[in-house]
């Protein structure tokens, strides 16, 4: 008889990397064929621009949240939880009135909880005083924590309440999958006429566009490629005064893009530049290696874990990034560095591997 698990976790829209991961999991044919599954989707925020905003939607959210948690803990009756946990503010508050519903129903019932954590700052947040620490032992006392990888664990030294930690890395789609990627890499560097850097992410200052332009200021003989949402009207106007001011016929901005106007420009990008400044693992960098394009990034959350010396180039200040980005410039612009690039998450960051250890995660096993 399979293991019922009860799956709480956050799905699309929007489409940030947690959602992205609970998109998968709740589609994933292995884990429906390894435990009875119940899946329901945490909904807080309309847009990124709402992330981390308080607003009296998410009240209803939370109680609507709470009575289907509860009602699936009465008729399911999970033998395992799988929670995608937050760090801090309403979240917070939320994931632990959630909470107590699985400590009263553990009270009845033997049952394992995990707490899958995408991001980091809990170090930080129990930091700032006696409550926040308070509040975050009571929600992790006794439960196993899934991180994304063992650079994250430092991240909870204060709070060591909980039972176990796993790791698990995350894994993207391989679009690649069926092409003859050798020959594809080979003809992309026959012959280069143009050099094109790809900046895809959130348009967010905390993602680094505002270095990403400067960068592209400063080289005008390549073509940056700009490639997501604006965080805020404030972040539009910025972008867009800039590339008018310095006259950047260099500089393409893409919006929100997904499905093949999103494969074509990884294609096309030789580069990419992802400065960001707060990070855990970013899902953008494992799709830029699946393209076997190498990456320049910042000393942020597991990016060090994910990137090596033959994959990219990561700056722990960023007033390093243009030393950074012309030594990439010199060194990784080649077949080789490609292909190496294209092994790297071949071996560590597929969907198919990622699926395998979360199943092994769920059955207590070490990844």
């Amino acid at each position: 008889m399979k293991e019922k698990v009860l799956f709480i976790l956050h799905t699309s829209p929007p489409k940030h990397g947690a959602a992205k991961v609970g998109d998968f999991i709740t589609e994933s044919k292995k884990l429906k064929n390894n435990f009875e599954c119940k899946f329901i989707p945490i909904k807080s925020s309309e847009s990124i621009a709402d992330i981390g905003k308080f607003n009296l939607k998410k009240i209803k959210y939370i109680i609507e949240l709470y009575f289907k948690v509860l009602y699936a803990l009465i008729a399911f009756k999970p033998d395992k939880i799988y929670y995608t946990a937050s760090i801090r503010s309403v979240a917070l508050y939320r994931d632990i009135l959630i909470s107590t519903l699985w400590k009263i129903y553990s009270k009845f019932k033997k049952v394992e909880i995990f707490y899958h954590y995408h991001t980091k700052g809990v170090d930080e947040y129990v930091s700032k005083s006696k409550i926040n620490m308070l509040l975050t032992k009571f929600f992790i006392k006794d439960v196993n924590l899934i991180l994304l990888s063992p650079l994250l664990e430092k991240d909870f030294e204060k709070v060591k309440i909980y039972k176990k930690v796993y790791f698990l890395p995350n894994g993207v789609e391989d679009v690649l999958k069926n092409k003859d990627v050798e020959k594809y890499i080979n003809e992309k560097y026959k012959d280069v006429k143009k050099i094109e850097i790809l900046y895809l992410a959130h348009m967010m200052e905390s993602k680094g566009y505002k270095e990403a332009l400067d960068l592209a200021n400063k080289y005008k003989d390549f073509i940056f490629n700009f490639a997501g949402s604006f965080g805020s009207e404030e972040d539009k106007k910025y972008f867009f005064d800039f590339i008018n001011k310095n006259n950047l016929d260099n500089v393409e901005y893409h919006g929100f893009v997904s499905g093949k106007t999103k494969n074509n420009l990884w294609k096309n990008s030789y580069l990419y530049l992802y400065p960001s400044k707060n990070d855990a693992f970013p899902l953008s960098i494992l799709e830029s290696l699946s393209f076997g394009v190498p990456v320049v990034s910042t000393n942020e959350g597991s990016i060090p874990y994910i990137l090596d010396e033959k994959s990219g180039v990561i700056v722990k200040d960023l007033n390093e990034l243009e030393k950074a980005f012309n030594f990439a410039l010199e060194n990784f612009i080649n077949k080789k560095s490609a292909k190496y690039c294209r092994k790297r998450y071949l071996e560590n960051f597929t969907l198919d591997k990622f699926e395998e250890n979360l199943i092994n995660v769920l059955k207590g096993e070490n990844v």
